[in-house]
């Protein structure tokens, strides 16, 4: 893959900005919607405290009978069906042995209707002297003028038979019906018209037919131990939630079971509200909201009974928030429901409602905006690494280009074309241009190796050959004497260079299988100085040494064999009344060590060659040897030591400097 392509798929890494941005957006949205919760249960416990301080108007805490409100008076004789698909009735002990009752209230009347299992009828009527060992149902009715008890019992289908509950007259005039069915018997009954039913209870007398002949006890049951309390819609307190009434809100109580006493307020949308498209709404609510959202709010009875969430939460002592969808599916709507207390006892649950679409709006307007600015920071990212990687390639394919031409057919290094810029790109050039320039270097050098060795060699053959033909030509064994002389002297001058090229291949070698060992290079170079001094004279030798020890890791035997050559070339070019100086430092973690000497300065166009093999600058050779190798073996020991092998000229031309710079051994 290209450069090109490789930048433009690491831009793709981009795409965790809108991510980033997007859980940003979650985290708050969290926030705002817990704040929007913690605002709405403050509001519904505003509203509770409030209710509490009115507690005529709550239902009394402990078992209760909610009264249905009718849409129409029911017909006694056709049992439950006739009520409407809002009620539902309670039912009592256990199945096939038990009873149910359901309550309902029409026209100011209340209604009661009672289906009671039994597969053993013993009827009587209620006024019978006998009526108490027979099947029959006892109705405790508290009012306004206090507890009315009723007796009710039916020998034979038709209109109900009430009596005291000693079997006298009833004391409340009370219409009914009672009907028989298959394995029980169905009591429906309407209580007189503007009676204020607070209360009741209902105890069911099973006996049989041994029971009524015998005079056995008769198995009753019935709604507990405690009065069950009418709990029905209320006038009074649908008037105090009115006064209790947060804007735009809906407020509903529901006494411990769900069932509504009171409701006032509608849902109304916010203001501002803007209209969002279903895909956008169902994206933020499925992504944005944090939380799922919950189901409808769950009703059964025709609506008069809430099973929310919330609602049976707060019915256990807790408050709860939920937020779902509103009927039309098009808001949010948010529910929160608390304990509605009086004297530490549960009198109902309140609940507040609100549609709520800020979270949708804002995320909305979130959305829009990171979108938006996401989508023109990806572009001018990927227009700018396009750019970018195009030219980057460019200056990548003019180094390639440059470096594929830098040679030419005769292997000679062409110039190098060095870029300005301060980039990796640029230090590679600068790196390229400086390799190619010691290449060129060493190039030139092996070009010139061939001529040098062909002088070193000439001489003396020619001085061989011309002896000989010399020799040939004289009679005189004085003068034969002389060119027998000058061709062994040629000889011996061959025979030295064949040695010192094969010493230098031996020190080579020598230097490669060194071992390193850790020592003190002050005592080194102090007793190396000692040794050079009687050697340097009548020169001067001038010694500068640091103070404390310097451990060095290295070998010592290559350290005194490159002072040996630095020494020996000093004394070659100083003269008999100069000095040289000997000068050990320490530089950033590496020793330096300096042989400087007073003479003739170094010419600027050798100084980059004198390391080299087969280069000498002395400016007579005598009758020895020298080829350069001394130079070439010191700048081999300072690599094998990690460092360098520099030369210079002293300031105002007063002689050469020659410093190894050397960073210790690699450890092996």
């Amino acid at each position: 893959m290209r450069l090109r392509g490789k930048l433009l798929l690491l831009s793709l890494s981009l795409l965790v900005l809108p991510w980033a941005g997007w859980q940003l957006l979650r985290v708050l949205g969290e926030i705002l919607r817990e704040g929007q919760e913690t605002a709405l249960v403050a509001s519904a416990e505003a509203v509770a405290r409030g209710l509490a301080q009115r507690p005529a108007s709550l239902p009394m805490a402990g078992p209760g009978l909610y009264a249905h409100g009718l849409t129409r008076v029911p017909q006694l004789t056709s049992g439950v069906a006739d009520w409407g698909t809002a009620a539902r009735a309670h039912y009592f002990g256990e199945p096939g042995a038990g009873f149910s009752l359901l309550l309902g209230v029409a026209n100011d009347s209340y209604y009661l209707l009672i289906d009671v299992d039994d597969d053993s009828p013993a009827r009587g009527d209620a006024h019978w002297p006998i009526a108490a060992r027979r099947d029959h149902v006892r109705l405790a009715l508290h009012g306004r003028q206090g507890m009315v008890a009723l007796r009710l019992a039916n020998a034979q289908p038709g209109a109900l038979k009430v009596a005291g509950i000693d079997g006298d007259s009833a004391p409340l005039r009370v219409s009914g019906q009672w009907r028989e069915r298959d394995g029980g018997y169905v009591i429906g009954l309407v209580l007189p018209q503007g009676y204020s039913l607070r209360a009741l209870s209902v105890t069911v007398a099973d006996a049989d037919d041994s029971t009524a002949v015998e005079g056995g006890a008769v198995r009753e049951y019935g709604t507990g131990p405690a009065s069950l309390q009418v709990r029905q819609r209320s006038a009074a307190l649908d008037g105090s939630l009115a006064q209790l009434l947060p804007p735009a809100t809906r407020l509903r109580v529901f006494d411990a079971d769900g069932w509504l006493l009171a409701e006032a307020g509608q849902l109304a949308s916010d203001s501002g509200q803007t209209s969002l498209a279903p895909w956008r709404r169902w994206l933020y609510r499925q992504l944005r909201l944090g939380r799922q959202e919950a189901a409808a709010d769950r009703t059964a009875d025709g609506g008069v009974r809430s099973l929310a969430g919330e609602v049976v939460t707060a019915a256990s002592g807790a408050s709860a928030v939920a937020w779902r969808p509103a009927t039309a599916g098009q808001h949010l709507l948010q529910s929160a429901a608390v304990p509605l207390s009086v004297a530490g006892q549960l009198r109902g649950v309140v609940q507040l409602e609100r549609r709520s679409d800020a979270l949708l709006r804002l995320t909305d307007r979130a959305v829009s905006g990171l979108f938006g600015l996401t989508l023109l920071a990806l572009l001018a990212v990927l227009v700018a690494l396009v750019l970018f990687a195009g030219r980057l390639g460019a200056r990548i394919r003019r180094l390639a280009d440059a470096a594929e031409n830098a040679l030419d057919r005769d292997g000679r290094v062409r110039a190098f074309p060095v870029a300005r810029a301060r980039d990796e790109i640029g230090d590679l050039s600068r790196s390229f241009a400086r390799l190619l320039e010691e290449v060129g270097t060493y190039t030139g050098y092996l070009r010139g190796l061939s001529g040098k060795l062909s002088h070193e060699l000439n001489t003396p053959i020619a001085i061989v050959r011309t002896s000989l033909e010399n020799l040939e030509a004289e009679a005189d064994p004085a003068r034969a004497r002389v060119y027998l002389e000058r061709a062994r002297g040629g000889i011996e001058r061959m025979a030295g260079l064949v040695r010192a090229m094969s010493e230098a291949s031996r020190i080579e070698q020598a230097i490669e299988a060194a071992q390193a060992e850790r020592f003190d290079l002050r005592a080194l170079v102090a007793e190396c100085a000692e040794a050079y001094r009687p050697l340097l004279a009548p020169r001067s030798l001038r010694l500068t040494l640091p103070a404390a020890p310097l451990p060095f890791h290295g070998a010592p035997e290559l350290i005194v064999q490159a002072l040996d050559k630095l020494i020996d070339n000093a004394r070659s070019f100083c003269p008999d009344e100069g000095w040289v100086e000997l000068r050990l430092s320490q530089d950033a973690g590496q020793a330096v060590l300096t042989v400087a000497n007073s003479g003739p300065v170094l010419p600027e166009q050798m100084r980059g060659q004198l390391f080299d093999s087969l280069v000498s600058v002395r400016p007579h050779q005598g009758a020895g040897v020298h080829l350069g190798f001394g130079l070439h073996v010191v700048r081999l020991i300072a690599h094998w030591h990690r460092g360098q092998v520099q030369a210079d000229n002293l300031p105002g031309g007063k002689g050469v400097a020659f410093s190894l710079i050397l960073g210790g051994a690699a450890p092996r």
